[in-house]
C-alpha cells in the first residue's frame, strides 16, 4: 500500500514537472529571474550609452585644430593629451557592453535550462515510481538508482536552484549595492551631461567654441579618476548581481539539498 502511494505521488509530481518543462513561463521563479536580468540589461545599456557619449566628445576634442576657425582635421591637435582618458572610457564601455550581452544571454537561457531541469526531474520521478511498483525502490538495480539520483540532482539544480539563485542573488545584490550604484550613476550622469553640452557648437564663433572645448577638456581631465571609479564600480555591481551572488547561492542551495537527501 505504501509503495503504491509513493508511486502515485511520483507520477503526479512527474506530470507536474512535464507540464512545467513544456511551459517554463508558468514557473514564477523563471519569470522573476528573467525580469531581474532584463532590469540589469537595461541599466547596463543606459550606462553604455552614457559612456559612448563621453567617448564621442573626447574623440572629437582630440581632433580639434585651432586656426582662423575650429575644424576637425589638421596637424595641430592641442587636446591630444585627452587620449588616455578617451582610451580608458572606450575600454570600460566595451566591458559594460559585454555585461549587457551576457545578461541578455542569461535571460534567454533561463527558460530552456529550467525546461531541461524539469524534464530530468520527471524522468527521475517516473523511474522511482516504476521501481516502487515493480520491485520496491531499495531492491531496484544500483545502476537505475544512480541514474535516477543523477537526473534528480541535475533536475533540481537546473529547474529550481538556478532560477532561485538568480532571483535571490539579483535581489540581494540590488539591496546591498543600491547606495554605491546610485553614487556611481550620479557621477556618470554629471559627466555625461557635461559632454552633452558640447554636441552642437556650430552656432558659436571659433573662439567661443575653442574656449568651450578647452574648459570641457579641463573638466574631463579633472574628473578622470571619478569617471574611472564610477564605471568600474558599475561593472563590479553588475557582475556581483548577475554572476557572483547567484553562483554562491547556487552552490549553497546544492549543498543544502545534498545534506537533506543524505539525512
Amino acid at each position: 500500500m505504501r509503495s503504491a502511494r509513493n508511486s502515485l505521488l511520483s507520477i503526479v509530481l512527474a506530470a507536474l514537472c512535464l507540464f512545467l518543462a513544456a511551459t517554463p513561463k508558468q514557473n514564477p521563479l523563471v519569470t522573476r529571474a528573467e525580469t531581474y536580468q532584463g532590469e540589469i540589461a537595461l541599466a547596463a545599456g543606459a550606462t553604455y550609452i552614457s559612456l559612448r557619449a563621453i567617448n564621442a566628445f573626447l574623440s572629437a576634442a582630440q581632433e580639434v585644430q585651432i586656426g582662423g576657425s575650429l575644424v576637425v582635421e589638421g596637424s595641430v591637435q592641442p587636446l591630444k593629451w585627452l587620449e588616455p582618458v578617451d582610451d580608458t572610457v572606450e575600454r570600460v564601455s566595451a566591458a559594460i557592453f559585454a555585461v549587457a550581452v551576457l545578461t541578455g544571454v542569461l535571460k534567454i537561457s533561463l527558460a530552456p535550462v529550467a525546461s531541461v531541469g524539469f524534464a530530468l526531474l520527471a524522468l527521475a520521478l517516473l523511474t522511482r515510481g516504476g521501481c516502487e511498483v515493480a520491485t520496491g525502490w531499495h531492491r531496484a538495480p544500483g545502476a537505475l538508482r544512480r541514474l535516477s539520483g543523477v537526473c534528480g540532482g541535475l533536475g533540481f539544480a537546473f529547474a529550481i536552484a538556478l532560477p532561485l539563485a538568480f532571483v535571490l542573488g539579483v535581489w540581494g545584490g540590488d539591496v546591498l549595492t543600491a547606495e554605491a550604484a546610485a553614487e556611481a550613476n550620479a557621477t556618470l550622469d554629471m559627466i555625461s551631461d557635461e559632454a552633452a553640452k558640447l554636441v552642437a557648437l556650430e552656432d558659436q564663433s571659433w573662439r567661443e567654441s575653442w574656449e568651450a572645448y578647452r574648459g570641457a577638456a579641463r573638466f574631463f581631465w579633472e574628473q578622470a579618476d571619478d569617471l574611472l571609479t564610477a564605471t568600474l564600480t558599475l561593472v563590479g555591481i553588475f557582475l556581483l548581481r548577475m554572476i557572483v551572488l547567484p553562483m554562491v547561492l547556487l552552490v549553497a542551495l546544492w549543498a543544502a539539498a545534498r545534506r537533506l537527501v543524505a539525512a
